[in-house]
């Protein structure tokens, strides 16, 4: 009954959004492509669920706000067929899909795209996910209410596209489920709809089979000619064969699916350049207006997809009027109203545009005087010391009689086959040393950091930022007229671009014109601009121009392949199959065993596969973490899991802990430490600060790690400790010292699996 209960609640939180979507499709922008419908209206339908849920976090919890947004879409689904009860044709296949086999390989491709995405995101295999997305995806669902704080520095606001956090974050909450299955479950519905809806954008403009489906191919699985790279002895075995394979420029081929904001931004566009035929075919103020809303809803996914579709959308619109072509008087308005509603609504969405507007124009709290009042407010508490120790000395010994105890709020991100570890509530604490030395005060120096660090790229012009080093300030270059950059755009940019622009100029078609300009566009900025340590941020760009140059590239394949001439025949198989060795082999490569482990943990650490020696064993990590060099694999989630759930019942999410890690991994840190992955397991909020550059909150983060300085745990507004030895054998010296001080610090639990250990001690103010 049980299973019953829950797939009924499974259709319920899939089925609703969907409906919406095909609402939305057929009564409002009257399409009538079966392979554009299922589709987009699954993109359409997510994309209006993670925008509503983001409107009303602001004023309400997680469970009101979601189950509020989900009556929201279905009351207006309802309206949609009731009050606009049109005469709409049947769905239908496109012309080019004469035959059932034609059909039934569209399928199976769309199957073997969920799959070759969706078997390495089940297993682990997340990209970024750790870096942000995760941790946010945790907060959305634990905090009162918005706006979220940056993870990094819990007193600022965040600025970013947490569209796919919200998401994942939905399916967490309604389902019960892991945050990482939440993620994992967003690839699997992207990534088909992805391919999907290329074939179905290019069987509109090219009408021609094998051209459609080459182009979905190429954006989906990238292609490249970096395969060359293994001709040389550098890249040798499987490790090295990977380090051939991966793109350090165009964020494209495996990458692409497993990055949130990719994974979603790459459909949302292209249902968009399909509903762009209907409003410049059949404008009116209701399409135009529900095409602004879908356009706006970008900035919550990816920021450098908004600026150039913007662009492109309003200069479609307005050149036909510009050139006389319609009644100036009656069309003016239609032709900015897309622009203007997108504009406005993605403003105020929280994203990199809303922070560049509140950065210049809207007062907000400092960090200065957030940590200032919590220096005072501990100075006016230190009056009454001896009552609020002796109170606090209670409440701990409460919560350690709980500690043993199963929360009754379900864990949704411990995975169900890890096993319960042992909590003992009398804590020994054999590595404390005996107090006797005092405590100095911390006084850290701060400057504000640049918001908007853009400058002309003068000093590296002709070079573009590599994903190398995109996890420091130390970033790399590489010259865009070099041989590592020429097999990367090779051969999906170099024929793509210019067939796009000679599509452009022989096809006169809006859409065309538009698809065009997507692509060429996103080439400017990774070139021309530089954007300080954040430079490789436009690489996202480039991303985008190697998507849309591979639908053009599909789309030339196919015409040579139509042609008559052996030779042109000939050359579009050979293009074809130069592009789609790279993807292949990736999918190869990913069946042997242990290739997924060494790249999810390449990944997981935010290293390179560069940094990989080419003749390390594929069955073993290459180049483990400094945490775990020595601690089996699995303990450290575990204990992870375990602190969420003695922690979690009495924090709520909402609580701050310090974790003694490591002077090498206490921020300012290169690499996106693993002691992070505990933060976002076991719901805990680290404030650990910005750690690509200096901050208050990593100046205090650093000190209260190596001293537990009283100011910076203050300032911190930190509630919680946690030793552990599997991040290191021995702590701090003045660490210990200050753990030993019982008025301070009160032992909670100990969290045991095997040798190892997590302690946990509570703060007393």
């Amino acid at each position: 009954m049980n299973t019953v209960v829950y797939s009924l609640q499974c259709l319920l939180v899939f089925g609703v959004p969907v409906l919406f979507g095909w609402a939305l499709l057929r009564r409002v922008f009257r399409e009538a492509n079966w392979l554009a419908l299922i589709p987009g209206a699954v993109v359409v339908g997510l994309a209006a669920l993670m925008a509503a849920v983001n409107e009303l976090r602001f004023f309400y919890d997680m469970r009101i706000a979601v189950w509020s947004a989900y009556k929201f879409l279905l009351a207006l689904s309802l309206v949609l067929v009731v009050a606009l009860p049109r005469r709409i044709p049947p769905p239908r296949l496109p012309g080019c899909v004469d035959r059932p086999w034609k059909l039934w390989l569209v399928i199976a491709g769309t199957v073997a795209v969920a799959f070759y995405y969706g078997i390495p995101a089940f297993q682990g295999y997340l990209n970024d996910a750790w870096w942000y997305h995760y941790p946010a995806a945790v907060q959305i669902q634990n905090l009162e209410r918005f706006p979220l704080p940056n993870i990094f520095s819990l007193d600022d606001p965040l600025y970013y596209h947490h569209g796919p956090d919200i998401l994942a974050a939905c399916w967490s909450s309604l389902l019960d489920r892991p945050v990482q299955a939440s993620f994992a479950i967003n690839i699997v519905i992207f990534a088909p709809c992805a391919f999907l809806l290329s074939f179905a954008l290019l069987s509109r403009l090219a009408r021609n089979y094998w051209g459609a489906l080459l182009g979905a191919s190429f954006l989906i699985a990238g292609g490249n000619l970096r395969f060359l790279l293994l001709l040389s002895e550098k890249h040798q075995g499987v490790i090295g064969a990977l380090q051939a394979f991966n793109s350090q420029s165009v964020q494209g081929l495996q990458q692409l699916m497993f990055t949130p904001s990719q994974a979603l931004g790459i459909p949302l566009v292209l249902i968009l350049l399909l509903l762009f035929r209907h409003i410049s075919l059949r404008p009116s103020w209701l399409v135009l207006g529900v095409f602004g809303l879908l356009l706006g809803t970008v900035t919550l996914v990816a920021e450098w997809y908004f600026l150039p579709l913007l662009a492109g959308v309003t200069l479609c619109l307005l050149v036909p009027a510009l050139k006389g072509r319609a009644p100036r008087a009656n069309h003016w308005g239609w032709r900015v109203l897309p622009a203007a509603v997108a504009i406005a609504w993605g403003t105020f969405n929280h994203t990199y545009l809303g922070g560049i507007f509140g950065h210049f124009w809207l007062p907000s709290t400092t960090v200065q005087e957030v940590s200032g009042s919590r220096q005072f407010m501990a100075e006016f508490k230190a009056e009454s010391a001896a009552a609020l120790a002796a109170l606090e000395r209670l409440t701990p010994a409460r919560e350690t009689d709980q500690a043993g105890v199963r929360p009754s709020a379900p864990d949704r991100t411990r995975p169900s086959s890890a096993p319960p570890l042992e909590i003992d509530s009398t804590v020994p604490v054999e590595s404390i040393l005996p107090p006797g030395q005092a405590v100095e005060i911390f006084q850290p120096r701060w400057t504000v950091p640049n918001l908007v660090p853009l400058r002309l790229n003068l000093d590296h012009f002709g070079q573009v930022a590599s994903w190398e080093s995109a996890a420091s300030s130390d970033s790399t270059f590489i010259p865009i007229f070099g041989s590592q950059f020429f097999m990367e755009v090779t051969p999906v940019m170099l024929f793509g671009l210019p067939f796009g622009v000679w599509l452009a100029w022989r096809k006169r078609s809006l859409t065309v014109l538009l698809l065009s300009w997507l692509a060429v566009s996103a080439v400017i900025p990774p070139i021309v601009f530089d954007w300080g340590y954040r430079s490789t941020d436009f690489l996202r760009f480039f991303t985008a121009s190697f998507c849309f140059s591979a639908l053009l590239f599909g789309w030339f394949v196919g015409e040579l392949l139509s042609r008559l001439s052996l030779r042109l025949r000939l050359l579009g198989g050979v293009l074809a199959a130069g592009a789609l060795i790279t993807p292949i082999s990736l999918g190869v490569i990913g069946l042997l065993p242990g290739t997924l482990s060494t790249v999810k943990q390449v990944a997981d650490t935010a290293r390179s596969l560069s940094q990989l020696e080419p003749t390390a064993s594929i069955n073993g990590p290459a180049e483990p973490p400094v945490m775990s060099r020595t601690v089996p694999s699995g303990v450290f989630e575990k204990l992870a899991l375990e602190t969420g759930n003695f922690l979690f019942p009495f924090t709520h999410g909402r609580d701050r802990g310090i974790v003694i890690v490591p002077r090498d991994q206490v921020p300012k840190v290169k690499y996106f430490p693993q002691w992070m992955k505990m933060a976002t397991l076991s719901q805990l909020m680290l404030p650990t600060g910005w750690h690509w550059q200096e901050s208050l909150y990593s100046a205090y983060y650093r000190e209260a790690v190596m001293t537990l300085d009283p100011r910076a745990i203050t300032s911190l507004d930190a509630r919680w400790v946690i030793v552990s030895n599997v991040f290191q054998d021995r702590i701090p010296p003045r660490v210990a010292t200050a753990l030993a001080d019982h008025s301070r610090f009160v032992p909670a639990a100990t969290l045991r699996e095997g040798s190892y250990f997590m302690i946990v001690f509570r703060i007393v103010p």
